[in-house]
């Protein structure tokens, strides 16, 4: 008994202390794992490294140059330099600038805004402003000021002296919040006896003729109901006590006795800032200057909306960034047309609405102009590009006047519906705290004549990208690149004992898709850029880059070595696809939780996917979940780059394809660590040096202007633009720019259906790009039940004849000009163009049915000529 007692005390002891040992294992492993979360996902800050920051100037107070004979009469010089000019009006913070190359001066606003026939009142305080704001007020109501009429017009404008310039600070907002003016509704005795001793005995006695002592409030004078309610009687008494010095606090003083409280008024402090730099001025305006009084946010700024502005006279266009280009004339009579209007790099994917209400073509570039007869006027996004909106409109509608600016989106909002309410109560904006620090920039430049037109911009702008080497030309012509893309891995649904899983089906392994280089380079095709999709961490689909998982049933990584070496051999060049910003929603080491950037107001991920065809809800997987994706945190970006940056120097290949890094750009509104825009370009720019520091050529999709810099090739870049009721022409100005540096191709021609192959191969030399195919070995029904199911033909053998006749056909004639710049582009008439190269090589392109005689050339129906 007395032994059974032990032993049962003895196995107690023993439980205890395993007990306790279990507890304290539990204990550790969960400090491990809350040291783990917290370093890989709230410590984690690598990107701050990659920020960027600006220095704001210091004022001191405007002295104008002296100057015996001003080229701008009435208006004082602020600053000169061998081209121009810098001229303003300090009493209307007019800016011009004259260039004394052909004497030509630009405004910053119309000098005769109050005598446009056209424009309402409102229209004529925004041709006098050199912005305009938009704001929600305390009660989140939406308003919006302009720079004239609560500013400059209040006399509420200063200007001060900065290197080369000079800058202008607004108080804008009306400080006369109350109906009264400063004249108290309610006076203290003493006060009105002090204001009384301050003033003649004959005014004293007057003013206080219109106080009797108040009833609601015993011990105070209050303003008579006849005084009250007479504005000549309020305006007389305001003079009075403005000329004893009295003030808007002492008014407050006096209100507050009556529990009238102070209410601030809307109000903020601007600071626009001018420079003349080189054949250009520079206008900023610094956004941690700028201060918001009231409890109201600006979030959106119109910078320089007539800045250089066309009125009805004039002839010319202005040139807007629209897919590849656009050109609308002035005064072209389309005045029931919606404006141009255009986010630069499309709208960010964390401001836009969960519908797909239509697909166009994105603005890739950062700049726009004003061409007139002789001189143009080119705008380049310096500086905030990615929160900007280009907006372009014709005279005859709001005033007579043509005009093209930039806006800027100083903080994102969201609008959230509240239940149980309807019509304007039932959507509440949901405002970011703090303005977005940067120093938004535009830069005018003025072009002389030899720049004119839409064709002098890009030939300009494609100089200074040389000049700043964001572009290099190539020393030859060559024969022009034929780009394809292969499918190789792809996830499909399989089943194991009556078990569904996803396993990879090899639609094209890296031996057949060597076999195909192979019969290319026997076809004569000796130029071949082949884009290889699907060959890693589970195939196109893939897992988060952290780690690369070459796929064996493809062939491996000997394989994956071998092919490229076969497509180098061949003339050509390889690239591994990737995606960096888009994580499948299947990946098995990502948190969608902690690692996906966040919607401001509701705090949702940025989760996306297809289209729904009956709701155009974009997060519809159809079937197939792994085509859902995150969109990465700018914040942990970095460390997908690092990882995939660490794997590709281990394999022997030559290019990297980049699906998404220079097509996709977005923030992250997540509450507790907002990373505007801006900061995520900073942040993706950084990601491009290190991919670039692998040695390795880069393949950009899309491409992005901040891409450039970084590109070998560019694809599925625009062909046309979107055909916006108000635009008159497409352009190839994104061509004219990179063309002769970098080689490109638009979308994929599979899967172009209703484009004529022969327009087609007329579009292709008219915009100088190259032919871009999609391969696969086997049938796209391998396909068919997979999340690429949409690529419904894509065999090699079924695509081999049209695709290799029609590179032959485009490059017979773009070889000759393969490494030319296209310096002039040229319509001609109604569907004829006529492009000319740096080489003196000219093509007239026929998109008519008819056949058509040009500069003396005879051009054949749906065909070109060289000359």
């Amino acid at each position: 008994m007395i032994r059974a007692k032990k032993k049962t005390k003895k196995r107690k002891k023993i439980i205890g202390k395993v007990a306790r040992y279990a507890l304290g294992l539990l204990a550790l492993a969960l400090v491990v794992y809350l040291l783990y979360y917290y370093i890989r996902y709230y410590s984690y800050d690598e990107y701050k490294d990659y920020l960027s920051s600006y220095e704001y100037e210091e004022g001191a107070d405007f002295i104008a140059i002296p100057e015996a004979d001003p080229k701008v009469p009435g208006y004082e010089l602020v600053a000169e330099n061998d081209y121009l000019k810098l001229y303003t009006d300090t009493t209307t913070a007019i800016v011009a600038v004259y260039d004394k190359r052909n004497q030509n001066i630009i405004y910053t606003n119309p000098l005769d805004a109050d005598e446009d026939s056209i424009a309402n009142e409102t229209n004529k305080r925004y041709l006098k402003s050199q912005f305009i704001l938009n704001y929600f007020n305390k009660s989140r109501a939406a308003g919006v000021y302009d720079s004239f009429s609560m500013s400059v017009d209040r006399s509420q404008v200063r200007a001060e002296n900065i290197d080369n310039g000079i800058r202008y600070i607004y108080d804008v907002g009306d400080h006369g919040t109350t109906t009264t003016g400063i004249v108290p509704t309610y006076f203290s005795s003493e006060k009105m006896e002090d204001v009384q001793s301050k003033l003649s005995e004959k005014d004293g006695a007057t003013i206080r003729r219109y106080y009797v002592d108040s009833k609601d409030f015993p011990g105070l004078l209050e303003l008579n109901g006849i005084a009250l309610k007479n504005k000549k009687t309020i305006q007389k008494i305001q003079g009075l006590l403005e000329e004893i010095g009295f003030t808007q606090d002492d008014y407050y003083e006096q209100m507050e006795l009556a529990g009238v409280e102070k209410v601030e008024g809307v109000s903020f402090i601007i600071p626009l800032e001018y420079r003349l730099e080189d054949d250009g001025i520079v206008v900023s305006i610094p956004t941690s200057e700028i201060k918001e009084f009231g409890e109201a946010k600006i979030y959106r700024i119109q910078l320089l909306r007539y800045m250089g502005a066309a009125g009805q006279d004039d002839k010319g266009y202005m040139v807007v960034p629209n897919g590849s280009g656009s050109i609308i004339n002035f005064n072209n009579g389309k005045v029931n047309a919606a404006d141009y209007s255009q986010y630069i790099y499309s709208i960010d994917p964390l401001a836009d609405g969960m519908t797909q209400m239509e697909y166009t073509e994105k603005a890739r570039l950062g700049l726009f102009g004003i061409c007139k007869e002789n001189s143009s006027i080119l705008a380049t996004i310096e500086d905030g590009e990615t929160l900007a909106t280009i907006t372009a409109g014709i005279g005859g509608k709001y005033s007579t006047y043509n005009y093209a600016y930039t806006s800027f989106m100083l903080r994102i909002y969201d609008i959230l519906s509240i239940f149980g309410s309807s019509g304007d109560s039932a959507d509440m904006p949901i405002i970011v705290d703090d303005i977005y620090d940067c120093n938004l920039t535009v830069k005018y430049t003025l072009l002389t004549k030899e720049n004119t037109g839409y064709s002098g911009i890009a030939n300009y702008y494609r100089q200074r990208l040389l000049d700043e080497g964001v572009l290099t030309l190539k020393d030859t012509n060559d024969d022009i690149p034929f780009y394809y893309d292969i499918v190789g891995g792809v996830k499909e649904t399989s089943f194991f004992l009556g078990t569904q899983y996803l396993s990879v089906n090899p639609v094209t392994t890296f031996e057949e898709a060597g076999d195909i280089s192979d019969d290319l380079y026997a076809e004569g095709i000796k130029k071949q850029v082949m884009n290889y999709q699907g060959w890693f961490n589970g195939g196109y689909y893939h897992d988060v880059t952290d780690k690369v998982k070459i796929i064996r049933k493809l062939g491996g990584k000997s394989g994956l070595e071998e092919l490229s070496k076969r497509v180098d051999s061949n003339g050509g060049s390889f690239y591994g696809d990737t995606s960096l910003q888009k994580v499948s929603y299947i990946s098995k080491r990502y948190s969608g939780y902690q690692e996906t950037s966040r919607y401001f107001g509701a705090g949702y991920y940025a989760w996306f996917a297809n289209v729904n065809p009956t709701n155009l809800v974009k997060t519809a997987t159809l079937g197939y979940k792994e085509t859902g994706y995150y969109l990465v945190s700018p914040k942990f970006l970095p460390r997908y780059v690092n990882g995939f940056v660490k794997n590709i120097n281990k394999l022997d290949i030559s290019g990297i394809s980049l699906r998404d890094l220079g097509d996709v750009l977005h923030s992250d509104q997540r509450r507790t660590n907002i990373i505007s825009r801006e900061e995520a370009l900073d942040v993706v720019l950084a990601q491009f040096e290190r991919l670039e520091n692998t040695g390795k050529k880069l393949m950009i999709s899309g491409g992005n202007e901040y891409s450039l810099k970084y590109a070998s090739d560019i694809i599925n870049v625009p062909l046309s633009d979107n055909r916006y009721f108000i635009v008159d022409e497409s352009i190839p100005l994104y061509q004219m720019i990179i063309h002769g540096s970098i080689d490109y191709a638009g979308g994929v021609i599979n899967f172009y259906d209703d484009i004529d192959r022969s327009e087609l191969k007329l579009k292709l030399i008219e915009y100088g790009a190259s032919p871009h195919y999609m391969f696969t070995k086997e049938s796209a029904n391998e396909m068919r039940y997979t999340g690429l199911h949409k690529y419904y033909s894509t065999k090699y053998e079924l695509w081999k004849n049209e695709a290799v006749d029609m590179y032959k056909e485009v490059n017979k004639a773009l070889g000759r000009v393969s490494g030319e710049t296209m310096v002039n582009y040229e319509i001609l008439q109604g569907g004829v163009k006529k492009v000319t190269y740096s080489n003196g090589v000219t093509f007239y392109i026929n998109h008519t049915a008819e056949e058509v005689n040009a500069d003396g050339v005879t051009i054949d129906a749906k065909s070109y000529e060289i000359r």
